[in-house]
C-alpha cells in the first residue's frame, strides 16, 4: 500500500488512531490480520505491523494463531484483548507507555475543571499525579502559550513578588492542545495548528 500523506489525515488524527479505531470496531471476539486492519484504516501495512507489535507487547492485543500461505508467506491472526477506550494507546515499540504529553493532558483537564483562575504553581500542584508529576516550569510555559493562543484570559498581570493568574476562556474540547517541539500549539479538537511563536531572522540564523 502506498504511504498516505500526513496532510490527508482528517480531523487531526494520526495513523495510529485510525488503526486503533479499526481494531476496536472488530470487537474483542473477532480474529483479524494486519492486512484487514490496514485496509479498514487506510494505513500502510508496515505502519500497522509496527503498531501491532507494540500492542501485543503491552498485552492489549494478543496473537491467536499463525497460518502459512505457500512456502514462505505466513499470516498472523490477532484479537483485541483489552479495549482501552477511544484514544489509541500511546506505546513505544517495546510496549511501554509513552508519558510525553501526559503532563499537558493533565494540565488541560485541570483547567477545564477549574471554576476559578490559577497561576503556574497552583496548576502544577493540581495537575500532578504520582505517576506523572507536573513541573512548575512546564505549567508556566503551558499557561503562557495558551494565553498567547487566545485560550486563556489573564486575570492578574504578573510582576515583582506576584504571579500572573489565568482563567480558561476557550474550551475547544477534551483533548489537550499540545505545545510541540517546534513551538507551535496544535489543537487536536479542531485538527489545526492554532498558534506559532514569532521567529525573527536572527532566531533562524543563530538557533542551536
Amino acid at each position: 500500500m502506498a504511504r498516505k500523506p500526513i496532510s490527508t489525515y482528517a480531523g487531526g488524527k494520526g495513523p495510529r488512531q485510525f488503526i486503533w479505531e479499526a481494531i476496536r470496531a472488530m470487537g474483542t471476539e473477532a480474529e483479524w490480520d494486519k492486512y484487514t486492519i490496514a485496509r479498514r484504516a487506510d494505513v500502510e501495512d508496515q505502519t500497522v505491523g509496527t503498531y501491532l507489535q507494540a500492542l501485543v507487547k503491552a498485552g492489549i492485543v494478543i496473537e491467536t494463531r499463525r497460518e502459512k500461505h505457500g512456502n514462505v508467506a505466513q499470516v498472523v491472526w490477532y484479537r483485541l484483548a483489552q479495549d482501552k477506550g477511544l484514544d489509541a494507546p500511546r506505546l513505544r515499540r517495546d510496549g511501554s507507555p509513552v508519558v510525553q504529553g501526559l503532563a499537558q493532558e493533565q494540565m488541560w483537564r485541570t483547567l477545564r475543571m477549574m471554576n476559578s483562575d490559577t497561576n503556574f504553581r497552583e496548576l502544577a500542584a493540581h495537575a500532578s499525579t504520582p505517576d506523572v508529576p507536573v513541573a512548575a516550569a512546564a505549567a508556566s510555559d503551558y499557561l503562557q502559550v495558551l494565553f498567547h493562543a487566545g485560550y486563556l484570559t489573564q486575570t492578574r498581570v504578573g510582576g515583582p513578588g506576584k504571579q500572573a493568574r489565568y482563567k480558561l476562556k476557550k474550551n475547544t474540547g477534551p483533548r489537550p492542545p499540545m505545545v510541540c517541539r517546534t513551538r507551535v500549539l496544535y489543537d487536536p479538537n479542531v485538527g489545526e495548528v492554532v498558534w506559532a511563536a514569532h521567529v525573527t531572522e536572527e532566531d533562524a540564523i543563530y538557533a542551536a
